[in-house]
């Protein structure tokens, strides 16, 4: 118990540090593009990754988590993948550099046809980076991944800058992605000390094929109406629309990238490792919940609060249409910082296929929510598409729980304290707001964090919020 917790433990503060370095140089160096470049650069950019993230779901199929679920793992099954997922990645290739004329032709902006051609490359390197990634996550080894992400983001930021600064402009950001993919590849490549041999085994394929199916399903569902947004929104309402709407998501996706994907990323081996002992299942999972509320709920109850003032003060006044967008869907963070990590039940249970059934039936509400919004615009998309997201969580979170025997309430009673006390905390920087309207938006920005940061420490202690690290 105690070799398995400290491993977990390794693997979890190596995944978070390394995740939350990243993200917070990932962030630097997306106000320092956002305030040289426009909106409408980065949605032309947004435009051609709802083509390329599906087809990047294609280079797994689902096969890298059957590598990590299964315990009967053979080197012929790591061989097979290996060629599986490069045949694929270089076909997507391929297929996205004729495509990508119709793409800019589908948008109306025939600058796509170049971007596509760049961002093709990101499925060969993928495909590359795969198995040897997988081999180290089934093994909860988190230190290499950490700083070969963190490595390729730092190269990939300041290519991306120079390249602004030369004036090659929304270039960069369609080569950002590809040079962050090629040097952490290579790092993953030197460190892993794994070479394929040319072995392809049809046997170990559809052996893994069974699970991984259900899992590739899910994830190009999920995918699919999860970019519906930026989809329709680029075809009828413009590259700055879509733009805004980008980055107001990723802006919301911050706190879940650092922390909840951090979770659940090493949920996943971890509750595979111990997935016939229900009641330990459930315990790490419900810890883990309660861990992503004290961080995530005060992050996206402050964005909320202070939005104003972040986007005028640091990216800038381009950017003003971004905060009642980015407000929204706050709203629809907080419920998808904790629903996050559910996969890991799922998977770890083996329950694949029971994950992709809830996301039959919780999809298509995610896609109407959104449809619905379109005629009002950006903010339409985003109410539409929060309200279908809070509906789905309560789905989610009730059938996940049932493969462990924890109800909704029982997870929501684990963390209601902190919700109370974020947004006890929002409150209290809204009203101090009037106060700070003749001083500087970044200024004002800064106060109202650091007033968040104390007013949640002190309601966490006057509710007694308990740590659960």
């Amino acid at each position: 118990m105690s070799e398995f917790r400290g491993k977990v433990l390794r693997a979890l503060s190596w995944t978070a540090g390394g995740k939350v370095l990243s993200q917070v140089i990932s962030m630097g160096f997306g106000i320092a593009l956002a305030r040289m470049l426009t909106p409408d650069d980065f949605g032309l950019i947004a435009m051609m990754v709802v083509f390329t993230g599906f087809a990047g779901l294609l280079t797994d199929v689902g096969l890298g988590s059957a590598l990590v679920q299964r315990r009967d793992i053979t080197e012929s099954h790591y061989n097979t993948v290996f060629w599986a997922n490069l045949g694929m990645g270089a076909g997507l290739c391929l297929a996205l550099l004729l495509l990508s004329p119709y793409i800019a032709d589908f948008y109306k902006r025939p600058e796509l046809t170049g971007v596509g051609y760049v961002m093709s490359v990101q499925f060969v390197l993928g495909a590359l980076a795969l198995v040897p990634r997988q081999r180290l996550v089934k093994t909860l080894v988190f230190k290499t991944i950490a700083v070969a992400d963190l490595v390729g983001m730092i190269v990939a930021g300041i290519v991306a800058i120079t390249m602004v600064h030369q004036g090659f402009g929304y270039w960069a950001l369609a080569w950002h992605p590809v040079i962050l993919r090629l040097v952490a590849t290579a790092y993953i490549w030197l460190s892993a000390r794994w070479v394929p041999e040319f072995e392809f085994s049809m046997l170990a394929l559809r052996d893994l094929f069974g699970f991984s199916f259900y899992v590739f399903a899910t994830r190009v569902i999920r995918f699919v109406t999860d970019q519906a947004d930026k989809l329709l929104a680029g075809r009828f309402l413009g590259g700055e629309a879509v733009g805004l709407l980008d980055k107001a998501q990723s802006m919301m996706l911050f706190p879940l990238q650092n922390i909840s994907h951090t979770v659940g990323s090493v949920m996943f081996p971890a509750l595979s490792m111990v997935q016939t002992e229900k009641e330990r299942v459930r315990s790490i999972y419900l810890r883990s919940t309660q861990a992503i509320a004290l961080l995530t709920f005060p992050m996206m109850a402050g964005m909320f609060a202070v939005a104003d003032a972040f986007v005028l003060g640091v990216l800038g006044p381009q950017w003003e249409g971004l905060v009642p967008v980015l407000r929204i869907l706050c709203i629809a963070g907080i419920a998808r910082s904790i629903v996050t990590v559910t996969g890991a039940v799922y998977l770890s249970q083996g329950k694949a296929k029971l994950q992709f059934k809830v996301n039959l039936l919780t999809r298509p509400i995610a896609l109407g929510g959104v449809v619905a919004g379109l005629p009002w615009g950006i903010e339409g998309i985003a109410i539409g598409a929060t309200a279908a997201n809070l509906v789905n969580s309560y789905i989610t979170l009730r059938v996940a729980g049932s493969l462990i025997n924890l109800t909704v309430w029982q997870l929501i009673r684990g963390f209601l304290k902190t919700a109370v006390a974020s947004i006890a905390m929002a409150a209290c920087v809204i009203t101090m707001q009037p106060f700070l309207a003749e001083v500087h938006p970044l200024v004002s920005f800064l106060v109202q964090v650091i007033s968040g940061v104390a007013v949640f420490a002190l309601f966490a202690i006057m509710l007694r919020i308990d740590s659960v690290l």
